[in-house]
């Protein structure tokens, strides 16, 4: 799972001090993001938009497990290496779903295989779950 933060307008957030990638999902314990290359702490806007790539069934559960003060309030999660899915995972799509919804929050998904595209419309979760073709798409929807 490969995980990054960019700003509203598509450009990476870059540490001020390093100009390493940073992501929102760098959290520590105490609230604080550091830059993993310097250590300077980070300050992320509600405009951030948060990409994971690479996205699994763990993957999806390891961010179920994230605090809800410190999850990203956008969130585009691509699909292009998951070629099937399994309920557990289907669960934990919706559970993801229900939790952003909560939160206000919103979460997108990009690049989703043409198998897996159907399992979601023979469960009628094309209608509960946002589907796009591509990045730059889903980047447009969480604006």
């Amino acid at each position: 799972m490969i995980i990054s933060s960019k700003t509203i307008d598509g450009r990476p957030h870059r540490c001020h001090l390093c100009k390493s990638d940073v992501s929102v999902l760098h959290l520590q314990a105490d609230g604080d993001t550091p830059c993993p290359n310097c250590g300077e702490v980070q300050a992320f806007g509600e405009d951030m938009i948060t990409t994971v790539r690479e996205i699994d069934s763990d993957g999806i559960e390891s961010l179920l497990k994230i605090e809800d003060a410190e999850f990203p309030r956008k969130l585009l999660l691509d699909f292009s290496r998951v070629n099937t899915i399994n309920s557990g995972t289907i669960s934990n799509l919706v559970k993801l779903q229900k939790a952003q919804d909560a939160r206000t929050g919103k979460v997108v998904f990009c690049k989703v295989e043409p198998i897996v595209c159907e399992v979601f419309q023979l469960m009628h979760l094309d209608t509960v779950f946002k589907i796009c073709g591509d990045e730059a798409e889903g980047m447009s929807l969480l604006v």
